[in-house]
This record gives C-alpha cells, structure tokens and sequence, in this order.
C-alpha cells in the first residue's frame, strides 16, 4: 500500500461501512493485519479486502507495508480522528438505544383477529421479551366487530379489525390486503378448482360472521349487486367454528388464506379463491387517541412484523 493518491471530496467516512471503519482503526492501532485478524477472528485476506473497499472510497492509499507491518499513511493519518470520532458517536447512540429499551414499560392492551395470533403476535411476545422485557401485552383475540367496539370503549390500545374500503372514523393504516377463499370439505366439487365465480355462491348454505361484520356487509352487498341470495344457515364470528363446520359438510364459508393455509395443507378443508368479482379484505392497525411510548413502539413492531410475514397470498 502506498499513498501515491489523492482522496475523492464529497464523501462523509459515515457513509461508509462501518465494519471496514472498525477494522481499519484497529489496524491502525496494532499495526498488523495478522493480529488484527486473531484479534477480530478473521483471516489476513478478508482484513485485506474490507481496507481495499475502504480505500476505494476514501479514493486513496491508508496504509504503507514496511517489514514490521503497516502504518498510516498520510491520507489515513488524515482520516484517523474523523472515523475515531464517529465510531465514538456510534457508540454512544447504541448505549442511549439500550436504555431507552430498557426503560420503556406500561401495559399495551392488543385486539386481534385469532387468525393473526401464530403468524404476528406469538413473534411478538418473544420479540418484546428480549427487547423490550419492561413492556406487557395483553392480547384479546376477537371478531372484528368486537376490535371495533374495543376500540370505541377504550379497552384496547390497538386494535387489528378488518376493513372495507370506506372511510373509518379511525386514522387506520391499512396492513395488509388479502383475497377471500370459498371454503368447503374435502372432496367438494364447487371447491375443487383453483377459482370460482362469486354467482356460484347463490343459495348454498353458509356459515358467516353476524352483521355488522365488514366481510359480512361486503357479502351482503356484491350479492345484491349480482343479484344472488346468499343462504346464510348459521351466523358465527369464531373462525374455528366457521371451518370445522366446513370440514364436516355442514356449509360453506369464506375466508383468507392464511386463516385456513393449515387446514388445506393437511386437507381437513379444501378453498378456491373467489373472483369475478375477487373479495379483497383489508387488515388495518388502529391505535387509540394519545398513545404512550410503549403502545407506539408496540404498533411499530407489529407493522415490522406484517412486512416480513407471509400471510398474504
């Protein structure tokens, strides 16, 4: 390495990576990338590409080989204190996020839809656990109409209802949209396919959840728009109720996938997607008025935890 090289203006040592900064101040202090290696526990060659990125950026050589090991160079000597002193800023920041966490608590009270219970809010009591141990959940599983009326009440902080399209009297954030599945037995024939017309709902029996349930309205509404009659045998909100009716012929119901991917994987059930029209359904996040530090945080994780799930399809 030589410093027969100018640097590049205009760009800030915090743009860098970071890891190459830190690697390259221990370089600097211990003079080796061997021991810089044995210390990081790291081979000499990958030391030595993490300061070639490094020096690709500064647009110059930082160090200078002579037979002990190497020192800066002039553009590192230059460089040295600003990464020193960024790394030192670093650092701080990291201890004043620690005990931030450390000092966020309160109970934040949490209504779901019992489909989200595996896939969003068992990952997020662990997550919180480790995190953020001075925060309790208190999670109530419900109907959305239920959310809705928790919410209203003020007996939840935030609340996961399903949505139509129309305007709440919530600042809703809409999650995630999903399409509707018409659920039925295995061996159906009316399921058996990979879609079915919404007509061919007309007059077979149902199993839905009870007015005023958006996906109930929804139904009520496309059916009277096609001109069908939906037969609805039996109103039931419980989801679990609402397949194992389906799985034992007594009905037909409609449903998201992921609520039923289990069930159809394991062929207790079997599902067609509903088109012509589709039934998209929209699970939005509700946080009541003047929400503490910890239901903010709370409500960010679980936005975080929708963007990695895959229950949607």
């Amino acid at each position: 390495m030589s410093e027969n090289s100018t640097a590049k203006t205009g760009d800030s040592p915090v743009n860098w990576d970071i890891k190459s900064l830190r690697i390259f101040i221990l370089v600097a202090r211990v003079g080796n990338l061997t021991k810089a290696g044995v210390e990081l526990g790291m081979s000499q060659s990958a030391i030595s590409r993490y300061l070639s990125n490094l020096e690709k950026r500064a647009g110059g050589y930082l160090f200078q080989r002579h037979g002990r090991g190497v020192s800066l160079s002039e553009l590192g000597q230059r460089i040295y204190p600003l990464v020193e002193k960024i790394l030192e800023d670093l650092g701080e920041l990291s201890e004043i996020v620690r005990e931030e966490a450390e000092r966020l608590s309160g109970l934040v009270r949490i209504g779901t839809l019992p489909s989200l219970s595996r896939d969003i809010f068992v990952p997020l009591f662990f997550l919180m656990q480790k995190e953020f141990p001075g925060v309790r959940l208190k999670i109530q599983e419900g109907s959305g109409g239920q959310i809705d009326n928790w919410l209203l009440t003020q007996q939840i902080d935030i609340g996961l209802p399903y949505r139509n399209n129309n305007e709440s009297q919530y600042a809703d954030e809409s999650i995630i949209q999903m399409q509707s599945y018409l659920v039925g037995p295995v061996g159906d024939r009316l399921t058996r396919g990979a879609t079915v017309a919404f007509k061919k709902m007309h007059q077979i029996p149902l199993i839905l959840p009870s007015k005023p349930s958006a996906v109930r309205m929804k139904l009520d509404e496309l059916a009277r728009r096609e001109k069908i009659h939906l037969n609805v045998v039996l109103d039931a909100d419980s989801g679990l109720m609402q397949k194992c009716i389906s799985e034992q012929q007594g009905g037909y119901t409609v449903l998201p996938w992921h609520a039923i991917k289990e069930e159809v994987e394991n062929r207790q059930i079997q599902a067609t997607r509903i088109v012509e029209p589709e039934i998209s359904r929209n699970i939005s996040i509700v946080v009541n008025n003047n929400p503490s530090k910890a239901t903010r945080t709370v409500s960010r994780i679980i936005r975080s935890l929708f963007d990695k799930s895959r229950i949607h399809q």
